[in-house]
């Protein structure tokens, strides 16, 4: 295993890495940097166990993430789903119940806001939409780039199951629509993330119980029979927070909201943080 070069008096060891993908692996319009790949490269050889954690749906996480990257997992959709990447064995699934979705439907609804409602993994690509018809441009462009998987969504008919349903919102004051639905929808996981559509509006996602990035996380350490304070996560924003606070050592890159980069150490990349880090050369630093 590789040891960490930090003034600690523990002997703890980095056996489990996650990491989150856009904004953080991934950059908008550029490919995966050669020297983050090479670093997870050397991470496998040396034994840790690499998961991405990502808020894309499968199809869409595939199609950005080539079939050979260094990964052992892919969390998809913020924790809904769980993927052996190398055997491409669908391994957790999370679903919304009906009575789940119903009420989760109606809570969106009373709160007015634009929102899709997706089928259960893994046909996650196939959604109902439900606008209210004020101008909200981000859902509109989620739907345009989505829209033949997509069909209106029929009031009296959301008691199916879900895979999830997402909500996006352009209020100003983004902590407060997604406070209220989490306080309202308190059986659910519900999430918040930044539209990395446009990178200002507000993503609230509602998933089944137990679905979540850092639950994701503590599956794949039980799995492997590793402690929690063998494992480390880096990621760039709301949607890592649980993912971060449950880590035992976790960092957010530099394109990290100002609170996220306020409670964790900011850092140029998963490469560079990796090479800063340990003993054993992980190629050249960023």
């Amino acid at each position: 295993m590789l040891r960490v070069i930090e003034k600690r008096t523990d002997d703890s060891m980095l056996r489990l890495l996650v990491c989150d993908l856009d904004g953080t692996l991934l950059m908008r319009g550029q490919p995966f940097d050669p020297r983050d790949v090479q670093a997870l490269h050397t991470l496998g050889a040396n034994g840790v166990v690499r998961a991405i954690a990502t808020g894309r749906a499968l199809a869409t996480a595939r199609h950005v993430i080539p079939a050979e990257f260094p990964i052992d997992y892919l969390v998809f959709s913020s924790g809904a789903g769980i993927l052996d990447w190398r055997t491409q064995q669908l391994l957790v699934a999370h679903t919304l119940q009906p009575q789940q979705t119903e009420l989760a439907v109606r809570t969106f609804l009373g709160h007015e806001l634009d929102f899709m409602i997706h089928a259960p993994i893994p046909d996650q690509h196939i959604f109902r939409f439900h606008r209210t018809g004020k101008p909200n441009a981000d859902f509109e462009r989620r739907l345009a780039r989505y829209v033949a998987e997509g069909r209106a969504f029929e009031h009296g008919a959301a008691d199916s199951p879900a895979s999830q349903l997402l909500a996006v919102s352009s209020d100003a004051d983004a902590a407060e629509p997604f406070d209220k639905l989490r306080r309202e929808l308190p059986g659910l996981s519900v999430i918040r993330a930044t539209s990395p559509l446009d990178g200002r509006s507000l993503w609230i996602e509602a998933f089944a119980p137990g679905a979540s990035k850092s639950q994701a996380a503590a599956w794949i350490a039980r799995t492997h029979a590793i402690s929690r304070e063998d494992t480390w996560a880096i990621g760039n924003d709301y949607n890592d927070q649980d993912l971060l606070q449950w880590a035992c050592r976790a960092v957010v890159v530099r394109n990290a909201p100002t609170t996220l980069r306020a409670q964790y150490t900011p850092v140029d990349s998963v490469g560079a943080w990796l090479h800063a880090t340990f003993t054993t050369g992980l190629g050249p630093p960023h």
